[in-house]
C-alpha cells in the first residue's frame, strides 16, 4: 500500500501549493509540517510568551489555507509565510504599544475622549521622525533600524555587526531616549497609527 505521506513529503512546494489550491488537505498538512518549526522559532524570538507565539503562528497558517485559491503557485511558500508572520507580529507590537502609550501619556495628552487632535500633520511628523533617525549616531541608528524595522533579535544584531549584546541594548536604549525627548505621547500614538512604526516594541 502506498504511503501518501511519504510521497507528499518529497514533492516541491509548487506542486503542494497547486494541490492545496484544489482543496487537497494533505498538501496543506505537508506544507504545515515542513515550515512549522521555523515559524515557531521566529515567533518565539519576537513575542513575549509562548502562548502569543502559538496564536500568531496558527493564525498565519489558518489565513494561508483560507486564501489558498488566491495564492500564486510560483510564489515561494517559506518567504510568504515568514512575511505574513512578520506582519502579524508587527500588529501585535503596534496594539501593545498603543495600549501602553495611551495609559502612560493620558495625563499629558489631555484630549477629550482620548481622540488625537486632527491638527497634527502626519506627513510632517513622519519627516521629523526620519530626520531624528538621520541625526542619531550612525551605529545607534543602524542598531535601532535592525531591531525595529528588520525585527532582528539583539543577539542577531550583535552577530551581524560584530558587537556585544550589551552594546546593542545600550544603542537601542539611547535611540529610544532620543525619540522620547523629540516626540510627545500624542505624536508617538499618531506615528504608530498612521505610519506604523513599532519603535517601542
Amino acid at each position: 500500500m502506498t504511503d501518501f505521506n511519504v510521497i507528499y513529503a518529497d514533492l516541491p512546494d509548487e506542486r503542494l501549493l497547486t494541490a492545496m489550491k484544489q482543496d487537497d488537505e494533505a498538501a496543506f498538512k505537508t506544507l504545515y509540517q515542513r515550515y512549522i518549526d521555523v515559524m515557531y522559532r521566529t515567533a518565539y524570538k519576537r513575542l513575549p510568551s509562548k502562548a502569543a507565539a502559538d496564536d500568531a503562528v496558527q493564525e498565519v497558517f489558518v489565513r494561508f489555507y483560507e486564501r489558498r485559491h488566491l495564492l500564486d503557485v510560483r510564489q515561494p511558500v517559506k518567504p510568504y509565510l515568514l512575511t505574513s508572520l512578520k506582519n502579524r507580529i508587527l500588529n501585535e507590537f503596534r496594539n501593545q504599544l498603543i495600549h501602553e502609550a495611551h495609559h502612560a501619556n493620558i495625563a499629558a495628552i489631555q484630549v477629550p475622549h482620548n481622540i488625537i487632535q486632527p491638527t497634527i500633520d502626519g506627513k510632517a511628523l513622519e519627516m521629523r521622525f526620519r530626520q531624528t533617525l538621520a541625526q542619531m549616531p550612525e551605529k545607534c541608528r543602524e542598531v535601532f533600524e535592525l531591531s525595529r524595522f528588520e525585527l532582528l533579535t539583539n543577539k542577531g544584531i550583535a552577530e551581524r555587526l560584530g558587537i556585544s549584546v550589551n552594546t546593542v541594548e545600550k544603542h537601542i536604549g539611547k535611540a529610544l531616549a532620543i525619540l522620547r525627548k523629540e516626540f510627545n505621547g500624542q505624536e508617538l500614538i499618531l506615528l504608530i497609527l498612521s505610519v506604523g512604526y513599532n519603535f517601542f516594541a
